[in-house]
């Protein structure tokens, strides 16, 4: 499972707009797995998931898709609700490269993606997986405090102030938002994020009034996810309690949820092992 796997890097345009991703062959009678990321400053697929790269890659053909606006994608405007703008390009990506089915693993950002697409086109996923997604407008019981003044500020500090993006900025970012164990930090990951985080196309998105797309609140479409679910939460997860995923799991057709103790935003960093060991148990069915 640790064996190292080479990536292939590769475009493909949808709508007019140019798509990186990431791909690792893997068995030709297995579903492919792709693999999307979070919305943190310098996020893309392959710096979220390239600690599972090779424990996947050992039983399916992975991709990991940059979506717009991250990683080596185009820097485009979003244009009306967000979640919706990005899962058409995911079912454009699934379609341009022939991909029937697959099943979806995902990052934050990327799940609340994977939520909104899976609901609108139940028969394009097999299976499931979401990791500290918040799909949500509020809170349940608390306030989220993704939307609290704490956070108002987080991508601006990051790309504007003090001189813009910088190894060690990102360093501290990822330590008091992304992680439980400081230690836990994969420093050829920060590497990458940080590369990915200097993109001067990215910050004239910034200072672009609306250009990030209108928040979208999936609640009035969770029980119209049918794939089988397998919802992943760091206890410490610093961007919101349990009140969520308990509500997916509540409203979803078929979702189970695991909560990791030692881990927060995440988990899949911090606990790459056991990680990959859960998601891919799931992935294989129960049979």
């Amino acid at each position: 499972m640790n064996k190292q796997f080479n990536s292939t890097s590769r475009f493909v345009t949808v709508d007019g707009v140019r798509l990186h991703y990431r791909i690792i062959d893997g068995l030709d009678d297995s579903l492919p797995v792709i693999f999307t990321h979070g919305g943190g400053p310098g996020s893309n697929a392959w710096s979220n998931f390239r600690q599972s790269a090779g424990a996947f890659a050992a039983q399916h053909p992975c991709y990991f898709l940059d979506f717009p606006q991250f990683g080596g994608s185009d820097m485009v405007p979003v244009d009306g609700p967000v979640f919706s703008w990005h899962a058409r390009k995911l079912l454009g990506f699934m379609d341009a490269l022939g991909i029937r089915q697959a099943h979806l693993v995902n990052q934050s950002f990327g799940g609340c993606v994977a939520i909104r697409f899976a609901a609108d086109h139940p028969e394009r996923v097999s299976r499931l997986v979401l990791i500290g997604s918040q799909p949500v407008e509020r809170g349940i019981m608390q306030p989220l405090p993704l939307f609290s003044k704490h956070a108002a500020t987080l991508m601006s500090d990051y790309y504007l102030a003090d001189g813009g993006p910088s190894l060690e900025k990102l360093r501290e970012l990822i330590c008091r938002y992304e992680l439980h164990d400081d230690s836990k930090i994969d420093e050829e990951s920060l590497g990458l994020r940080y590369e990915a985080s200097n993109n001067p196309d990215f910050i004239e998105l910034l200072r672009r009034p609306g250009a990030f797309g209108e928040w979208e609140n999936l609640v009035p479409i969770f029980a119209r996810v049918q794939a089988p679910t397998l919802i992943l939460w760091g206890l410490h997860d610093w961007f919101g309690g349990i009140d969520v995923p308990m509500l997916m799991l509540n409203q979803f057709a078929d979702a189970r949820l695991h909560v990791m103790g030692n881990a927060a935003h995440h988990l899949q960093s911090e606990c790459p092992a056991e990680f990959n060991a859960l998601a891919l148990t799931f992935l294989g069915g129960y049979e």
